[in-house]
């Protein structure tokens, strides 16, 4: 089966993480991604739901796994919160109390940690070679199902009970389910994305060029224009001119393989693997967009 070198590129961002997320059943976490008082926030991979505190705003910078909450209330205050494998409390208490490092000059240890049934909690402090001024305080909290998750919280004397309790209410009314490892995109419908979008394909070095444009209809129709010069036009030449056909796709979460199929007698189809990586969209490896097509209404 042959196939052509498809790299399509941005005529119109049509494509956000909302439209992924609307398709699921529950608000997962993504990377970058505001989440204000009062919504849901969800990771499959440790089994935790849970509705970020009212005075705070929260997200999950890229390419890190700890989710970050920040005051709104116009008063310095800080939440981290993470997850890790399920441990006994009374283990981790004692981790706890001996100190934990988290750089290698700075270990933070629990003063009066305390036990209440699933959650573990304590003021504490900071020891090494620099440590923040006095007059700044420390929150942690551990609570488990089938996993842990565990906040810190940090903030001045003047409001660390507000702050204390604010991540105490994150994991107090938290739902713990069965912790599982689930692609972002389960249950993405492609063929709903792709239907009814312009592709765009350009390919250009001394010597010749290729341009290649493909509308993906929603009635699984497409047509195709293809122009070639230099010495581009020894390559597959039979692709070229105006071109019609039917498309399909096949898919499984973040991956899906998109097949071209002429009407043309004797063009091969021509397949391209689509991938969300990232919450980015890319064809056979490279950064892609896909765009509303004009020509398909």
């Amino acid at each position: 089966m042959k196939r052509i070198p498809l790299l399509f590129y941005l005529l119109a961002f049509a494509f956000a993480p909302g439209i992924v997320l609307a398709q699921n059943l529950k608000n997962r976490v993504v990377p970058g991604k505001m989440y204000n008082a009062g919504e849901e926030v969800f990771s499959p991979r440790y089994g935790f739901s849970s509705t970020i505190p009212q005075g705070w705003v929260g997200v999950l910078p890229r390419e890190t796994e700890v989710f970050l909450l920040n005051s709104t209330t116009g008063v310095f205050g800080e939440i981290f919160v993470f997850g890790r494998e399920k441990i006994d409390l009374i283990e981790l208490s004692r981790v706890w109390q001996e100190g934990v490092n988290i750089s290698e000059t700075i270990s933070l240890k629990a003063s009066e940690p305390k036990i209440e049934g699933d959650l573990l909690f304590s003021q504490v402090e900071a020891a090494g070679n620099y440590v923040a001024p006095k007059n700044y305080r420390a929150f942690a909290a551990t609570r488990c199902g089938e996993a842990c998750i565990t906040v810190l919280a940090i903030s001045m004397e003047e409001n660390a009970e507000m702050v204390s309790q604010s991540a105490l209410e994150l994991l107090k009314t938290a739902t713990l389910t069965t912790a599982r490892e689930v692609d972002v995109y389960e249950g993405f419908d492609w063929k709903e994305f792709l239907s009814d979008k312009l592709l765009i394909a350009y390919e250009g070095f001394v010597g010749g060029k290729q341009q290649t444009k493909v509308n993906l209809c929603s009635d699984g129709g497409f047509n195709a224009n293809i122009s070639k010069k230099g010495i581009m036009k020894d390559s597959n030449p039979e692709y070229k001119g105006t071109m019609k056909g039917q498309w399909t796709v096949e898919s499984e979460g973040s991956k899906a393989t998109l097949t071209l199929t002429f009407e043309k007698k004797g063009l091969a189809p021509v397949t391209v693997n689509l991938e969300f990586i990232n919450e980015e969209l890319y064809a056979n490896g490279e950064r892609h967009y896909a765009s509303k097509s004009e020509k398909c209404f």
